[in-house]
């Protein structure tokens, strides 16, 4: 149960990558201001891009620590299965 449960987690992880991404690329093109339209065209395109720079950034320090987690823990059930292979363990 625990390994499928971390590859879930693996998988899900590259999906709540692009959310964070794309979530703060539109609050920063919209401002922030979803409820609130203050005339113009209400997209900013250099806050769609500060706000995607940012969101890289969130994404790789949040997704980026599960992801390296997840890989320590494949090598980790890696090196298992070859201490029980050659009878180490």
């Amino acid at each position: 149960m625990n390994l499928f449960l971390a590859r879930t987690l693996s998988t899900l992880n590259a999906v709540f990558a692009l959310l964070i991404i794309v979530i703060a690329t539109a609050s920063g093109a919209t401002g922030g201001s979803y409820y609130y339209y203050y005339g113009g065209s209400g997209i900013s395109l250099t806050g769609a891009i500060f706000g995607g720079l940012g969101g890289v950034l969130i994404a790789a320090l949040i997704c980026g620590t599960i992801a390296f987690l997840t890989l320590i823990e494949r090598h980790l059930s890696v090196l298992a299965e070859a201490a029980k292979r050659n009878g180490g363990g």
